[in-house]
Parts: C-alpha cells; sequence; structure tokens
C-alpha cells in the first residue's frame, strides 16, 4: 500500500452550502464542481464499527459503544473520554465520484492524534490532519484518473472523539455500500489495541489486521481498561463472528488481585463463548520494555492460559512473539509506535492465518 501524508489547513478547502448538495473548490484542481452531500444517518449501511449514528447539532455523532457499553465506561472522566472516540469507526463506500470532500469537528480526546485516513482500493493511503488542535477541519482529495468506481474506505479519528459536518462526493455519482467477507471482527482491549498511540487510525493494529484479513471490524477497547466479565456480556449485544481480547497490563499495572483477575478472566471468555460459531483469540499481555522493574505480568500471562484452556472456541496467542522488547518500538516503553503497530499487526495475521488452517 503506497502512504501519501497530507496537511491542509481549513482555508484550503471552501465549501458552499446549498439545499442538498454545496459548491467546492477542490484543494488540489481548484476547480469548482457540483457535490452532493451523503445523509450518514439515512445511508447508516457506509458507517462501520458502530452500534448507532444520530444527527446532532455539529454534524453526525457515532458511537461505537453500546448505551450499556457507555454506562459501563463511565466510572471515570478518562474512562468515558476513551469511550466516546470514534476508534475504528469508518465510512465505506463504492463510487465513481471524481473526489471526496469531508468536514469535520473535533471533540475531547485521549492524546492529540487527528488524522483521517483515506484508503482508496485498499492500494493507497492518503493521511489528513490538521496539524494541530482545530475544533473544524476540513480536506478534499481527487480519485485516481481513468474513471470507474472505486473502493474508498475513511477511517475517522482514532484517539479523539469527532463530528462529521459533511461528507460529500461528485453530484450524481454512484454511491453503494462495501461488503466484506469472513464475518465482523470485534477487539476487546485496553489502550494498545484501541490504537495507542499511533499517528494516525490506519497505523494502528486493529485496521491493519483487518485489511490483511479482508475482514470487518468493531472496536470496543478503552484506554485503561482492565478485564472484566462486563465486557465480554456486553460485546454479545453486538454481531460479530470473531474476537480478539487483548487485556492485562492495566491489571498488572494496578496490582489486582490475580485471583479476581482470573475470576474475570475466566468470565468474560465463557460470556463470549456463548456466540454460537465463534472463534475468539485470546492474547496474552505483549512485553512492556519500561514497566515497573519487578511486576508480575508474566502472573497475569499464566492466568489468562488457565482461563480459557477448556474453553474449545478460544485459541491462545501469545503476545511476547508480537512486539519485540525493544524501545524503538514503543511510544513510552509501553505503547506501541507505528512501527510497533505494524510488527503486532504482521505478526499477528500469520497467528491467525496458520491457526485457520487447522
Amino acid at each position: 500500500m503506497s502512504e501519501k501524508s497530507l496537511t491542509y489547513s481549513i482555508g484550503r478547502a471552501f465549501f458552499y452550502l446549498k439545499v442538498n448538495c454545496f459548491v467546492v473548490t477542490l484543494a488540489v484542481s481548484k476547480n469548482k464542481v457540483y457535490v452532493m452531500e451523503i445523509n450518514l444517518v439515512e445511508n447508516i449501511g457506509l458507517v462501520h464499527g458502530v452500534s448507532e449514528v444520530v444527527a446532532g447539532e455539529d454534524g453526525f455523532v457515532f458511537s461505537r459503544m453500546t448505551r450499556k457499553l457507555l454506562e459501563f465506561y463511565s466510572y471515570s472522566e478518562p474512562a468515558e473520554i476513551r469511550a466516546h472516540c470514534t476508534s475504528g469507526v469508518r465510512i465505506c463506500f463504492n463510487s465513481n465520484t471524481s473526489f471526496v470532500a469531508m468536514r469535520l469537528n473535533y471533540g475531547r480526546g485521549a492524546r492529540e492524534v487527528f488524522a483521517v485516513d483515506m484508503v482508496v482500493d485498499g492500494m493507497e493511503r492518503l493521511t489528513f490532519t490538521p496539524g494541530s488542535a482545530e475544533e473544524t477541519f476540513a480536506f478534499s482529495a481527487e480519485m485516481p484518473l481513468g474513471g470507474g468506481s472505486h473502493a474508498i474506505e475513511i477511517h475517522l479519528p482514532h484517539l479523539c472523539d469527532c463530528m462529521v459536518e459533511a461528507l460529500c462526493i461528485e453530484d450524481g455519482a454512484t454511491l453503494e455500500p462495501v461488503k466484506y467477507s469472513g464475518g465482523r471482527i470485534i477487539f476487546l482491549g485496553d489502550s494498545i489495541t484501541q490504537g495507542m498511540t499511533s499517528s494516525s487510525p490506519m497505523r494502528a493494529y486493529d485496521a491493519l489486521l483487518a485489511a490483511g484479513l479482508g475482514r470487518d471490524f468493531h472496536n470496543i477497547c478503552v484506554g485503561g481498561a482492565t478485564m472484566r466479565r462486563e465486557a465480554g456480556e456486553l460485546a454479545l449485544d453486538l454481531s460479530w463472528k470473531t474476537a480478539i481480547v487483548a487485556f492485562g497490563v492495566n491489571d498488572c499495572a494496578q496490582k489486582r488481585p490475580l485471583e479476581e483477575f482470573s475470576a474475570d478472566a475466566k468470565a468474560l471468555f465463557e460470556a463470549l463463548s456463548k456466540r454460537e460459531g465463534a472463534t475468539i483469540y485470546a492474547l496474552t499481555p505483549i512485553p512492556w520494555p519500561e514497566g515497573p522493574e519487578f511486576n508480575n505480568l508474566e502472573e497475569f500471562r499464566e492466568a489468562i492460559r488457565r482461563a480459557v484452556k477448556h474453553l474449545p472456541q478460544v485459541r491462545l496467542i501469545e503476545g511476547r512473539g508480537l512486539v519485540p522488547n525493544e524501545d524503538r518500538y514503543f511510544v513510552d516503553g509501553c505503547h506501541p509506535n507505528d512501527s510497533g503497530m505494524q510488527l503486532y499487526a504482521e505478526n499477528l495475521l500469520a497467528k491467525i492465518n496458520e491457526m485457520e488452517k487447522k
């Protein structure tokens, strides 16, 4: 996949709102063309990784969590902020449009990462970022020359909340949903699987893994979260065929009693196993290069091994082999950087492909 990182100031894309369409001055071509605005409530089939989409005052609001999950993660302000981030939320469609234009508004964030990724035909990744914390950001992109329909995936910012004020394509262009095979993946975990701290959403390991498998995905991870049975029980309210579960570092950092952690791990995986025909991957924690000198992370890994040992639907993957235990692959000695996320995704993809062949 080729990459282009583009930083646009708001002034380079000018929107003139009309009744059902508006005129946009493209940042690249400077040509005025008529466009049609996509209503994401009426076209909710284009939005992936969400439980709900509503039209708000500042644009379309996306909730990747069910209302019960939002209530569950309301125990602190940091958890609430992270639960409202649009991690894993994507707008995906097939269209013969010559361009795509978007304007969005930012809300609260877990990290100062505001980038939007656009993937065209699974081959080219464009990254758009305001470069700083702006309340509003607008950008546009021309599609490859040659005509025909293109598969377009727009990955919304993964470490902050955002509302899409406008999403527009060429007036009269085709608009069809993207169909994925293999069943949807649901991710349950903490900050690492939420995407901390990749520089853009498509550089997080969940998005990279799903792309490698060619599957849809839904991320319900929350930074700071620990292994709790409720997360498994509430995940059953969502549609998925494969679950990837990665907890343990926060449990270790918070010095949770192993007996309590083990009981929650067993209950969480038993709950997920109620989904008929589902496959669940239990990931033990990846390395923690700058963790406390005398931590017992290995004991938490062993507790996960014991919890899933007799559950036939659960497949165990050792996290220690997914990312090297080297500082150069981490932002802060705990959260992988872009290089660490890339290795995480590649190694996990290889493990899953190997297991699915058996």
